[in-house]
């Protein structure tokens, strides 16, 4: 069950309830600016294309260790 500040959520509460209080929760979040949401999203883009060029380096690797192997 969901904890909330009263107690636990129960089935019978409306739904209507559940979304006013998801949305008094969504206005205390502090939201990052846009400059920030920017800078974060180029970290995680240019990581990615590390992590997938690293990945792709050593399947290469393995794949002409193997080819020599087998031969």
């Amino acid at each position: 069950m969901m904890e909330a500040k009263g107690g636990a959520v129960r089935a019978t509460d409306s739904p209507l309830k559940y979304f006013r209080e998801v949305r008094s929760e969504l206005k205390k979040v502090t939201w990052p600016t846009p400059k920030q949401t920017a800078s974060y999203t180029g970290f995680v883009v240019i990581f990615t294309l590390l992590v997938v060029a690293v990945i792709s380096l050593l399947d290469t690797i393995f794949n002409f260790g193997l080819h020599l192997y087998l031969r």
